[in-house]
């Protein structure tokens, strides 16, 4: 293929300014680069990206931006928007392009457990991050993963070993505050045989002119382990965000996943689970709430590879003001995957007339024993509901209030960790107090 238009800010250039001394990672970015100068902007003309137009979206970004000394953590919202520190196992916070805090309870190291700067994890632990990395989620998928492989800098590497269990929440913030930049925040998770971990990536910014994000997250969850994993997007306005997870389990692994989208101008979610192994089993949940003009767009896929699995699904969003949303979800099962058992649900509720949402349920079955399912729907708040509580005294507003808390609570009450589902009871309550 004959290389693209140079684009501006992303060429060999940008690329030889972010050395590593890591060999591996030298070939893939260059790699990577090449494959994003040679592939097109995804096209709406195909399926996987018929609901998002990026056609007219201007690439000229910063590659990078600092993320400046420790010492910066003090100012503005930051640590604020992590948490209580205290309340973790670990803590790692990515400003813009760079790492510049990571924190790690000092027992856990003792025990094998490896948390930081997926760089610097690069250099020292190249024998778990080489084999992992970018294996899920190939540079050549797109043109915006070829550009994450080539750009990314920092991210987080999180490895467990075998028979450890972590018994508090790891977490890494990404923070971006600089205007005009990118950033590709990657998390590659390694869970060994019979471990348990729970992880949550948490990206933020105030609002910004223009921004982009380019996330990756890769799970290796081995044999008999227990995972779960948390993302909550939170960005800003003006900031386009294109994120990929994708999981590979194995034998009688349990995974559970949470998605959670609330910023962004334009978001594009794909979760993706592999259930490579048999007696696999995969929670994957999913909670969004758009307003004004923004534009979400989730994918999902319940990749069924191996016999006895199960996967669940459930997705649940809002809309309000003139913001758009589409779900697309597919169940894949493949011709050994007998006895799989899958459900697939996305409802959504919309509370403006101005206001649109897709729902788009697909079943693809190449095995004759299974049990699989899937159910959509979309529609404003029944008005039977709202007159029912009007005639017990309770207003009009605060009865649309309570409608949409039980709308999502089928959804918070499997949100296992506390202090998540507390934040995504206060976003919900900020978006329809107008102020999200």
């Amino acid at each position: 293929m004959e290389p693209a238009t140079k684009v501006q800010g992303f060429d060999e250039e940008a690329l030889s300014a972010l050395s590593s001394s890591t060999l591996f990672v030298e070939a893939l970015r260059k790699q990577a680069l090449e494959e994003f100068l040679a592939l097109p902007i995804p096209s709406q003309e195909t399926e996987e990206w018929r609901y998002t137009d990026l056609s007219d979206l201007d690439l000229s970004f910063a590659p990078f931006a600092p993320g400046g000394d420790a010492e910066s953590l003090n100012r503005g919202k930051i640590l604020q928007a992590a948490g209580v520190v205290g309340e973790r196992a670990g803590l790692q916070i990515q400003r813009n392009s760079e790492v510049v805090s990571t924190q790690l309870t000092e027992g856990l190291g003792a025990k094998g457990v490896i948390f930081g700067d997926l760089d610097r994890a690069a250099e020292e632990h190249p024998e778990l991050v080489e084999p992992h990395l970018h294996a899920l989620v190939p540079t050549s998928r797109t043109k915006f993963t070829a550009l994450h492989g080539a750009f990314r800098t920092g991210g987080t590497f999180l490895y467990v070993p075998p028979a450890v269990t972590v018994e508090l929440p790891l977490q890494t913030l990404t923070y971006l505050d600089a205007d005009g930049a990118a950033v590709f925040p990657h998390t590659l998770i390694v869970v060994g045989q019979d471990a348990e971990v729970t992880f949550i990536d948490r990206y933020v910014s105030p609002a910004l002119s223009r921004a982009l994000s380019v996330g990756i997250t890769e799970i290796h969850a081995g044999a008999a382990s227990r995972v779960r994993y948390v993302s909550i997007q939170e960005w800003g306005d003006g900031v386009t965000h294109l994120g990929v997870q994708r999981a590979r389990t194995g034998r009688d692994t349990e995974l559970r996943t949470v998605a959670i989208g609330f910023g962004a101008s334009l978001a594009r979610a794909e979760a993706e689970t592999e259930l490579a192994e048999p007696g696999g089993f995969s929670e994957m949940l999913g909670v969004f709430f758009a307003d004004g003009t923004q534009h979400f767009d989730h994918r999902s896929l319940q990749d069924h590879v191996a016999p006895n699995c199960k996967s669940d699904l459930l997705y649940k969003g809002a809309l309000k003001g003139e913001s758009r949303a589409v779900y697309s979800g597919w169940v894949h099962v493949r011709p050994d995957a007998q006895k799989t058992d899958a459900m697939q649900t996305s409802r959504n509720i919309v509370l403006s007339d101005r206001a649109k949402a897709d729902a788009i349920p697909n079943l693809e079955i190449e095995a004759n024993d299974v049990r699989c399912g899937h159910a959509a729907s979309v529609g404003p708040v029944e008005e039977e509901q709202v007159f029912y509580l009007q005639s017990r005294g309770i207003r009009r507003d605060e009865a649309e209030r309570l409608i949409v808390f039980g709308f999502f609570q089928e959804v918070l009450d499997r949100i296992t960790l506390e202090e998540v589902r507390d934040s995504v009871s206060h976003a919900i309550e900020q978006e329809l107090a107008g102020e999200g």
